[in-house]
Parts: C-alpha cells; sequence; structure tokens
C-alpha cells in the first residue's frame, strides 16, 4: 500500500499519516449571545432509553448518471443504555446500519413563559455519522446525513411525538439555557398540516441540491483499479437575496474550466450535511489495491459569523430551526474549529488491507463569512483547521462582509483561479480589487479593503486550481 501514496502522478497527493479524533468542545453559550443565561443541569435521572422514528430521504452517488435516487421510508432506533451515548440503527431499503456509542451533546431551551425546547448533537465523525434533533413540546425533527459505504445518504424525520409524550432528557449533563423572551414556540396559526409539512420538507430535500459534472469520465488509474475524482463543493447556509454566485459556482466557474470532475451545491444545508459533504467528498478507500480517492478542490462556504468569537470561523443560521416547526428560537447554530478537525483522520487495518484516509488536501477554501478569517484574538482557528491538516490555502475576512455586489467580487476571485489559471494571491487581489470598485453600499461598510488586513491568506499564497 506504501506505494499507493507516491503514485498519483499529477493528481494523486501525498496522503498524511495524521490521525486527528476528539470530540467537540463546547464554550459556554453566555460567552456567544449576551441574552443567554448557562446554568449547570443535572437534575435529571439517567433511564435506559429507546425509541423508533420514521425517517425519510435520498442516497446519493454523485458520480452516478442519476445521482439522487430517492430512498424515502426508514426507521431509526435510538437506544440509550449508557449515560451520554447512544445507540443508532438504521434500517433503510438499501440495508441496515448500525453506530455503537456516539457521543452526546445536549441543551435545553426555556423562554420567559416556561416554553422548553430539546436540541442535541449526535455526532461520531469516525463512524461518518451526523445527526441534529429538535424536541418541543409536541414535535420532534431529526436531520441526519451519514457515509454508507457506496451511498451518501441525507434523511429527515418530522414526528408528532414530543417532550410531552416521552422523556427528552438523554443525557445526564445538559445545558440549560435561558431565553430572555416571550413565547418562541407559536403554535396558533400553523400554515400547513402535519402531512403537508412532511411532503414540503420531501421537496426541498431534493432541490436544495444540485450536482454538475464534466463531459468527459472521472480520471482512473493503475489499470483502472483506483479511481479518482475531484470535486467542489458550494454550500450556501445563508439565503442572502442578492447573492445567487454559489448556486452558479459549480456549473458555471469550476467543472467547466478547471480539474474538477463534479460540482455539488446545497442551499442551506444542515450542520449535518455541511460536515457529511466534507468528511464524505475527502475520503480515500483502499483495499488491496482497489479503492478510490476523492478531493474536495475547491470549497465555497457562505455563512455568517459573529466577531466576538474566538472560534474564528463560524457558521450560523439565524433560526436554527425553520419556520415549519414553528420555533423562533433566537440563537445561533454554530460549527467549530475543533468540529472541523474531527472529520480528519487515517486509518490502516493491516488485517485487510484497508486503508481510510480523510483528510483535505489541496483545497482551497473561499470563506464568504463576516470575519471569517479570525475572532477578535487574531488566530486564524478555523483556517488552521483545514490547513494544518493538508489544505492549501484559506481565503477570509476579518471585516464584515456586505451582501451587495458580493456575486461580482466573489466571482472574480473564482473566475481568476478557475479560468485565468492564476494563483490564490493573484485572485485576492482581484476579490479585493473588484470590492473597492463597487465600494458604494450602505451600512457604513464602505472602507477600501487592503490585502493582509481585511482579507488574509492562510496558507500557501502560490496555490493553484488546475486547468
Amino acid at each position: 500500500m506504501k506505494f499507493l501514496k507516491k503514485t498519483r502522478t499529477y493528481l494523486l497527493f501525498t496522503i498524511l499519516i495524521t490521525a486527528v479524533f476528539f470530540l467537540p468542545s463546547y464554550s459556554s453559550l453566555a460567552k456567544r449571545n449576551p441574552d443567554l443565561e448557562v446554568l449547570p443541569l443535572d437534575a435529571y435521572e439517567f433511564k435506559n432509553f429507546s425509541e423508533n422514528f420514521p425517517i425519510f430521504g435520498y442516497k446519493l452517488v454523485a458520480t452516478d448518471p442519476n445521482p439522487i435516487d430517492r430512498d424515502e421510508s426508514g426507521l431509526l432506533i435510538m437506544t440509550q443504555k449508557k449515560t451520554d451515548f447512544m445507540n443508532i440503527s438504521l434500517k433503510l431499503k438499501s440495508g441496515v446500519y448500525n453506530y455503537k456509542d456516539i457521543y452526546i451533546e445536549g441543551k435545553i431551551f426555556i423562554d420567559l413563559e416556561d416554553n422548553h425546547a430539546f436540541y442535541y448533537e449526535i455526532n461520531d465523525p469516525f463512524q461518518g455519522f451526523f445527526m441534529e434533533m429538535v424536541i418541543n413540546s409536541n414535535l420532534t425533527y431529526i436531520n441526519l446525513a451519514f457515509d454508507g459505504g457506496d451511498y451518501q445518504f441525507c434523511y429527515d424525520g418530522l414526528i408528532p411525538l414530543g417532550h410531552l409524550d416521552f422523556s427528552a432528557a438523554f443525557t445526564q449533563k445538559i445545558e440549560l439555557i435561558q431565553l430572555n423572551v416571550h413565547n418562541y414556540v407559536d403554535s396558533e396559526d400553523p400554515s400547513l398540516s402535519f402531512n403537508d409539512l412532511i411532503e414540503k420538507i420531501k421537496i426541498e430535500q431534493m432541490s436544495n441540491i444540485k450536482i454538475y459534472k464534466r463531459d468527459q469520465e472521472t480520471e482512473t488509474a493503475l489499470r483502472g483499479y483506483i479511481t479518482f475524482t475531484d470535486y467542489g463543493i458550494a454550500h450556501e447556509r445563508v439565503d442572502w437575496i442578492e447573492v445567487n454566485l454559489a448556486e452558479d459556482l459549480p456549473d458555471d466557474y469550476w467543472e467547466p474550466y478547471s480539474e474538477i470532475d463534479i460540482g455539488i451545491y446545497r442551499r442551506k444545508p444542515s450542520e449535518s450535511q455541511i460536515k457529511s459533504d466534507l468528511q464524505y467528498y475527502n475520503k480515500d478507500r483502499i483495499q488491496g489495491g482497489h479503492g478510490y480517492v476523492r478531493d474536495i478542490k475547491a470549497y465555497a462556504i457562505y455563512a455568517e459569523s459573529e466577531p466576538s468569537l474566538n472560534t474564528a470561523w463560524t457558521w450560523r443560521d439565524h433560526q436554527i430551526w425553520d419556520w415549519w416547526l414553528w420555533m423562533w428560537i433566537w440563537v445561533w447554530g454554530y460549527i467549530y474549529p475543533s468540529e472541523i478537525e474531527a472529520l480528519w483522520y487515517h486509518s490502516y487495518d493491516p488485517l485487510n488491507d484497508i486503508e481510510i484516509d480523510v483528510h483535505p488536501n489541496d483545497m482551497i477554501i473561499h470563506a464568504t463569512v463576516c470575519y471569517g478569517y479570525s475572532g477578535n484574538d487574531g488566530i486564524p482557528h478555523m483556517a488552521k483547521a483545514f490547513v494544518d491538516h493538508g489544505a492549501e490555502a484559506f481565503v477570509g475576512a476579518t471585516v464584515e462582509i456586505p451582501g451587495l455586489h458580493n456575486d461580482e467580487y466573489t466571482g472574480d476571485f473564482w473566475y481568476s483561479l478557475s479560468q485565468s489559471d492564476e494563483t490564490v494571491y493573484q485572485a485576492t487581489l482581484s476579490y479585493i480589487e473588484t470590492h473597492n470598485y463597487y465600494d458604494d453600499y450602505e451600512g457604513g461598510l464602505n472602507i477600501d479593503w487592503i490585502y493582509n488586513t481585511h482579507i488574509k491568506i492562510y496558507g500557501n499564497i502560490n496555490a493553484k486550481l488546475d486547468n
């Protein structure tokens, strides 16, 4: 297997033999939002828990002629037999998938009218499983994305069962967050029936992802035993009305003019989908000279962040749950650098000659994120979470990024890389120059950007996106 790490010719990178796997660590929510009061809650007595939830979604193989296969019905079985860890079993049409001892991160949100909501993250990066769960008084919503081997799965569940029907306290240690708002649960005028809501989610599952491919077939090497596929991923986490470039990147910028074979765009992806995409499309699996090598060459993230955080780069959505859950909890969903670092690992099974490597090798990241380069400590934490583990370069801002004219100057960055064969440094200068040309927007943001002050690069400034 050692020779495989040296023989990709112009495509295969040197695989890093660095295993990075640790559970996410979270700072106090009180530091994230001054309106929140965080209290430790150990009052719940641990009990065994088991519940079945119907789920629906699709399986995805981006390299297939018809990449998305609607595989709607399935069953998720959650079983907890010890504190802070959950066993998950998924019974799908394509097979049964079991995940054991997955760590649970839980929070309880309480407003001034004593309405409760429970939020859980149940993630295991080493097993490629990512899940979020939201429970209010009479509804439960589940979102999950996971690596099923040949397939990537994306599933949701909307269940008319809430914490009034069963105990939602899955963990013994859970954060209690007192919200300074009234009645964040608005159930007086739901605009759709429960079944209509499920159908709406099913439609959005398929419509919020687009896949574009080059005309030529995916390159193979070593007489077809190993397949190499280069990806471009665009995540549009926030729905800015004036920004449309993210959807155009895969088809109009990347795959027609660069080495990228397949471009994938997701509109408003969940946290689980973001993590799953970054891991799944950077995964190499080799067994006895057979297998595949996947690389994300270009990654664009459109999101928002907070300058007060020392987490360098966070993704947030103004409502952590969408309108159809009738819940308006004004806190933000963050992805931390430690959660990104937890995605990368290397493993080798000598008995079965299986080598798995998941690292962001050769990736160029553009963070269209306010304060996307660093928090108030000046350290590029999120950039380091990528570049220190194999990515080529990370481009981010130390200032707020306006939405107006964003397409023009961000488009010039990717145009320079994809079609003009320029370096990251040259592309960043084009990005800054175009921004300064359109420096006429309102809101006190009309400052001329300066390289290495307002916009910075972490990593190799001479990196290129090969054409």
